[in-house]
């Protein structure tokens, strides 16, 4: 059963059981997020990924988090590629930068532990980049693995800290959007986003107060996301007409 959306089977590393691993890209690079139609993000990562998704607020576990939405169906990315290739051009999010490593927190533990999944078909002990040394410490590259997913935390930290900062000042609301999908309505929803007239009535001293932090950027490039719903609707529409005459294609040859 998968975890954390595109995770199989994590196991913590440990340097005397994978001291041999070694990992490559699969030929199917990004495949492990085929099925996965949203992801969370940094808020750090809203200027480029609003460019592509429409990112909107979710309640996760630890409070209101950030999310870019990659697909209007159930179990589909529209920015994995048949072949496995991301969308070319498409910002890449972090959360599957990360893959097939991830940190895990021990309940009651402040210390985190490096865990991989072992289902990734990159792993073997032939080729690719090593893990650790023939000593057992670390390689140079896996201490940038390392310092690259404690980033990623601690910008996801500061992500929560914008949804609860958002939320404190009433300005989230749950959302309905409209989109046509092969001339027909359709509606999207499960998500929160901000109130855009409530933001613009706040006081000077709370708006100052955002645009110094710099967050009044970030809020307007989440409103401006938004409009990439029906630019995947239309990424959607090609995918299933180029699907319809596949089989077109298929069928007229038998």
């Amino acid at each position: 059963m998968k975890t954390l959306l595109i995770y199989d089977d994590l196991v913590s590393l440990n340097r005397e059981a994978h001291r041999e691993l070694k990992l490559k890209p699969a030929a199917d690079k990004f495949g492990f997020a085929r099925e996965t139609n949203s992801v969370l993000i940094a808020a750090s990562e809203l200027p480029q990924a609003a460019l592509d998704f429409p990112c909107v607020f979710v309640s996760t576990e630890t409070g209101v988090g950030l999310a870019a939405i990659l697909g209007l169906q159930a179990h589909e990315n529209l920015f994995v590629q048949p072949d496995g290739a991301w969308r070319q051009g498409a910002y890449l999010p972090a959360f599957i930068r990360r893959y097939p490593f991830v940190l895990a927190e021990s309940e009651g533990d402040s210390n985190f532990t490096v865990c991989l999944d072992r289902a990734y078909a990159g792993l073997n002990t032939q080729d690719g980049q090593a893990l650790f040394e023939a000593d057992g410490r670390e390689t140079p590259w896996l201490e940038e693995i390392k310092q690259f997913l404690v980033a990623f935390r601690q910008e996801m930290v500061a992500s929560r800290d914008l949804g609860q900062r958002l939320a404190d000042l009433d300005l989230l609301e749950d959302r309905v959007i409209e989109y046509e999908l092969m001339g027909e309505r359709q509606t999207l929803r499960g998500f929160k986003t901000v109130n855009e007239a409530k933001l613009r009535s706040l006081p000077a001293e709370a708006l100052e107060g955002l645009s110094a932090q710099g967050l009044l950027g970030l809020i307007y490039a989440h409103l401006l996301s938004l409009n990439q719903v029906q630019r995947l609707a239309v990424k959607l529409d090609e995918r299933r007409s180029q699907a319809a005459a596949e089989r077109e294609s298929a069928a007229a040859v038998h």
